[in-house]
């Protein structure tokens, strides 16, 4: 019976771990991943693997180092934790009692725990809506003090200890705090506690072997992104580790071999009702962190009853400073469906891509041209003035039953200010709203987000929500509107933020009998299925078609 079971079970663990490379191997076949991926599962290799593009620029293996940016602060963390089990601070101190020169008036409450929990309400470099002038690091160093100077005089966001708001800076002066307290530099003393752990591949010194950053998802538009000096990110990010190092790690400070108990415990448990600790996220019973830096995402993810965990690093990343956060979302959705197929729960993966027949033509849908272009093993699928996965989102719904009726007239009322109007398809907290003038004071800062409003269009509706989209001269945002049973609205919101429609070209893969995969992560767009046929071709999207024909 026990031999059976173990069968069993090696069967029912052969076919996550396949499920889990099945999932990398697609979206590395979309380019969408390059990097490296290690998961460990019950003291053993859930799967171990490298994805490299075949542009011949990168020169990535299992043991390359890479910028792991905000996982660095959980080391910065453990550095401060070591200074405290050496007697030469505690956590409840002032920080400006550490700090000397770069002490300020401003932080006079703040104790080394609020910087270590983002609770201390120093503002944030390299974030925006902080209250500090927004720059960039460069490639030359900068000295501490000056770096410092950044931010030093900014206004606290709020009272030390009342909120939480994430703060680069606030793991600067930890650096800072390091540094005075030790009597060595940062890097210095953070080198001596990766040796002293075994960490031979984690540095604050990048070598040549490590991976070089790129812009961009698909090979033939990458363009490499800029290598930023450490001393710009010293304490929030810099530090360059492996896969195998950040395993290791795992280990260390899940063992009586890390800290003593008490600091062990501290350093692996939430401080904050945003569920943040001491450089470390909890999230459904698992501790983890992401990082990010020009071109390089990175995260590592464990379960600390089990020590199974995931790391992943990657090189690519958008461009962009407002797309930025979907390279980091991107990755954070793999670790989430790792976890899930490590459990043998079922994944959601990218369609297979096929070496079917390619098609070419030019469609009418609405009054937009879609054309299609062979291009090797895929096709090029470019719309004028709108990305091709924006048909859906731009095309008006259309249909007789009670519920589309109701978004198509909700879109032309907000469209045309008759707030008034709207009142009778509302429950009775939202009838105030639209009688006091609160959704007319809404709705202008809805519409500052994409300049001059041109038209709100109804584009998806189902029991409980619709969605609309409001298209603007500089921008488009997305509004959700909820129903209840009796389906009377019960709030509109935002749903999300995009650019301008322009004119772009995106590709599109065989995936079956005239179907074709419209690839919308390269462009932080949605992705879509399309059947293109000699005389008609149909985007699907959003449990949504839109048809066209031939020109």
């Amino acid at each position: 019976m026990k031999k059976t079971l173990m069968i069993l079970l090696f069967g029912w663990s052969i076919v996550c771990h396949g499920q889990l490379k099945k999932l990398y191997d697609r979206e590395a076949s979309y380019e969408h991943f390059n990097g490296v991926v290690l998961a460990k599962q019950a003291d053993s290799v859930a799967l171990e693997a490298c994805y490299v593009s075949k542009d011949g620029r990168q020169r990535i293996e299992m043991n390359t180092r890479f910028d792991i940016g905000s996982l660095t602060k959980q080391f910065t963390a453990a550095a401060i934790l070591h200074l405290v089990q050496e007697d030469k601070l505690n956590l409840s101190d002032p920080i400006n009692s550490h700090l000397e020169l770069y002490a300020s008036d401003r932080w006079k409450k703040i104790t080394i725990h609020q910087l270590l929990t983002h609770t201390s309400g120093i503002p944030s470099l390299y974030q925006t809506e902080q209250g500090l002038d927004i720059f960039f690091p460069e490639k030359k160093a900068i000295k501490l003090v000056d770096l410092v100077a950044r931010f030093r005089d900014g206004k606290l966001l709020f009272s030390p200890g009342e909120e939480f708001s994430y703060s680069n800076s606030g793991y600067i002066l930890l650096a800072a705090i390091i540094e005075q307290v030790s009597g060595k530099p940062y890097e210095n003393f953070m080198q001596e506690m990766f040796e002293r752990y075994g960490l031979n591949s984690t540095s604050l010194i990048r070598n040549e072997l490590a991976a070089k950053p790129f812009y961009g998802y698909r090979s033939d538009l990458l363009k490499p992104a800029p290598i930023y000096h450490m001393s710009w990110l010293m304490g929030a990010g810099g530090v360059y580790s492996t896969v195998y190092d950040l395993s290791k790690w795992v280990e260390i400070i899940t063992s009586n071999e890390f800290l003593n108990d008490d600091l062990r415990r501290n350093f692996l448990k939430s401080h904050t009702n945003a569920r943040y600790g001491y450089g470390w996220q909890f999230e459904e019973g698992r501790i983890q962190h992401d990082g990010g830096n020009a071109g390089f995402i990175s995260f590592l993810s464990f379960d600390p009853a089990t020590q199974d965990h995931i790391v992943i690093l990657t090189n690519r990343s958008f461009e962009d400073i407002k797309m930025f956060g979907k390279s980091a979302n991107y990755v954070r959705e793999l670790v989430g469906k790792s976890w899930d197929a490590m459990k043998g729960e079922a994944v959601d993966v990218l369609p297979a891509i096929k070496n079917g027949s390619l098609t070419s033509g030019s469609y009418l849908v609405g009054e937009k041209t879609v054309d299609v272009k062979k291009n090797d093993t895929s096709l090029v699928v470019s719309v004028t003035d709108t990305y091709p996965s924006r048909m859906i989102f731009n095309t008006p719904l259309d249909g007789d039953d009670e519920l589309t009726v109701k978004m198509i007239e909700i879109a032309r009322f907000l469209q045309k200010g008759k707030y008034w109007s709207l009142a009778s398809h509302c429950d009775g907290e939202m009838k105030f709203v639209m009688y006091s003038g609160l959704m007319s004071v809404g709705m202008r800062m809805m519409k500052k987000q994409v300049g001059k409003m041109t038209e709100i269009i109804p584009y998806y509706v189902e029991e409980g929500h619709g969605l609309l989209r409001m298209k603007g001269t500089e921008g488009i945002l997305d509004l959700i509107v909820y129903f209840d049973e009796e389906e009377k609205i019960q709030g509109i919101f935002e749903h999300g933020n995009h650019g301008v429609d322009i004119e772009t070209e995106m590709l599109a893969y065989p995936i079956g009998n005239n179907l074709y995969y419209l690839d919308g992560l390269p462009y932080g767009e949605k992705s879509a299925t399309l059947k293109i046929m000699d005389e008609e071709i149909v985007f699907y999207q959003h449990d949504r078609s839109v048809a066209g024909s031939r020109k």
